[in-house]
């Protein structure tokens, strides 16, 4: 038996492992919504090429990291504002205190708080919080996804020109060479600032599809989750799974899709081998 059937969590673990991550991500949520203002933040420090922190964000993992590791000591921990602990853990919180920062810096309403526990690399339970719409999608690996207290299943999807599609891309660049093939589907396109508002979109049936050729693993974890127990595929481009994280120590950016398997098989085709720098 390989290391990581031998430690997976129980049934009974799993359970705890979603209801930790809900009380988790509501709570910071409640806090992160409270500061949120209608007009641009004072508090807004750059990190890089159009990459932005808020004294919020920072707040908000620390309360992430606080409440998590509180309940489980022995688990490890990696998020976007914060230095890593025992990633080589078998089960590890991936974390996005808010994923949509420029949105929430701008007092725009599309953002997200994030959480997902990673058993060696794969999620396995996880919450997300996104907003206006002000509601916890959740999942557990094997039991389905929830809009707050009610199952989700994503509904079925066509790629023509109904199809409302998210996208995102590396900021500061242009990427005709996939979103060309988009516009040519006949897709109509929205870029809504934040991974995990896109994605829960997509599980809910409000957008049939979003790709993205960039994304960091605390930005799309625990939404892919979701998305996945809802139905949908979620995928690199070369058509393999966002999971297992390939290397929690030196994260990269991953270029996705997530869709129902017809929509998705479409999509893959169009954007295969046109991931930006190859």
């Amino acid at each position: 038996m390989v290391r990581s059937q031998q430690d997976a969590p129980s049934a009974a673990l799993l359970g705890r492992l979603g209801r930790s991550a809900r009380r988790a991500v509501e709570t910071v949520a409640a806090y992160v919504v409270g500061q949120s203002r209608p007009s641009p933040r004072a508090d807004v420090t750059r990190k890089g090429a159009g990459d932005f922190v808020t004294a919020v964000d920072v707040a908000a993992e620390a309360r992430l990291r606080e409440l998590l590791l509180g309940e489980y000591p022995e688990h490890g921990f990696l998020g976007e504002e914060s230095e890593p602990v025992r990633l080589d853990a078998p089960l590890v919180w991936c974390v996005d205190p808010i994923d949509g920062t420029s949105n929430f810096a701008q007092g725009l309403p599309q953002y997200g708080v994030s959480a997902a526990c990673l058993h060696r690399g794969t999620a396995v339970a996880a919450a997300v919080h996104v907003m206006p719409e002000g509601v916890t999608y959740s999942a557990i690996a094997g039991r389905g996804a929830r809009r707050g207290s009610r199952p989700l299943r994503v509904p079925e999807a066509r790629l023509d020109d109904a199809a409302v599609l998210g996208v995102q891309w590396f900021r500061g660049t242009f990427e005709p060479a996939w979103l060309g093939p988009l516009f040519e589907a006949g897709g109509r396109i929205r870029v809504l600032g934040s991974t995990v508002v896109q994605i829960c979109d997509v599980a809910a049936g409000r957008l049939h599809a979003n790709v993205q050729s960039q994304g960091m693993p605390w930005d799309w974890a625990g939404a892919a989750l979701v998305a996945i127990e809802a139905g949908c595929r979620v995928t690199d481009w070369d058509g393999r799974s966002v999971f297992p994280v390939r290397d929690l120590a030196a994260p990269e950016h991953v270029p996705t899709i997530v869709a129902t398997r017809a929509v998705h098989r479409r999509l893959w085709e169009l954007v295969r081998g046109r991931a930006h720098g190859r």
